[in-house]
């Protein structure tokens, strides 16, 4: 095939069904590489075969699938992977949905009876820092086992809302500059049930240090350990 019988990139948007700057990032991103650049102008061009991968992408991008987890499924051309892609995916929306639907039971309470102003009385640990060996299992691990919500910005995942009593931050360290040689940390998360929480984090990728054990001295609780070796104690609120 010929440069001329190429498309262009507006012609291959319309075909396509992607804006001309998704196919611009999509291409720097090595997600859908055009068939040839000018390298005299910059000037895309794509062939009439591209069509069926760029729509498919633009298909996936509309359930919000991110980038990563569509190259995965596209560069392994298997329906099995593509079904585990989107298996992950519609769990990790359905948590998205949980979360979302408990942060709008809140704002309900907000509008009926105001929105609480808490006073700090005494000091409270609020915040644990965590070395990591693969960032996204990670992020993957705590939102699905607990919830939390990562905050990029602060490189922290986040329990809870600030400045409610529930809040509390679980921070990735700096290897660059947080004591790069500390081992794992270990911290403890009140739950509402311990045994659920416990097969939940289980289910999420953790290993067991202990299961769900009665002791006088201390409330129903039982121990975890994440994929970055961090242990978590967890406690029967």
């Amino acid at each position: 095939m010929s440069n001329d019988d190429l498309l262009s990139i507006g012609a291959f948007a319309l075909v396509s069904g992607l804006s001309i700057p998704a196919l611009r990032h999509y291409d720097e991103v090595g997600l859908l590489k055009p068939a040839f650049v000018d390298p005299a102008t910059g000037y895309r061009r794509y062939r009439s075969e591209q069509t069926q991968r760029a729509r498919l992408i633009g298909t996936l991008r509309r359930i919000d699938l991110p980038i990563d987890a569509i190259r995965e499924a596209l560069d392994q051309q298997d329906e099995e992977v593509l079904r585990q892609v989107l298996a992950r995916h519609q769990a990790h929306l359905l948590e998205r949905a949980h979360a979302l639907s408990q942060m709008a039971c809140t704002v309900g309470q907000y509008l009926e009876h105001g929105v609480p102003m808490p006073t700090v009385s005494k000091p409270r640990i609020v915040q644990v820092m965590i070395h990591l060996r693969d960032r996204e299992e990670a992020i993957g691990f705590y939102e699905q086992a607990f919830d939390a919500t990562f905050n990029p910005e602060i490189s922290s995942f986040q329990f809870g809302t600030w400045p409610s009593d529930e809040f509390f931050l679980v921070t990735i360290a700096d290897p660059d500059r947080d004591l790069a040689d500390a081992g794992p940390a270990r911290f403890g998360l009140l739950v509402r049930d311990v045994d659920a929480a416990h097969r939940r984090a289980l289910d999420a990728g953790a290993s067991e240090l202990y299961p769900p054990t009665d002791a006088p001295w201390k409330p129903r609780s039982s121990c975890v350990i994440d994929p970055s070796a961090n242990r978590i104690d967890l406690y029967q609120g």
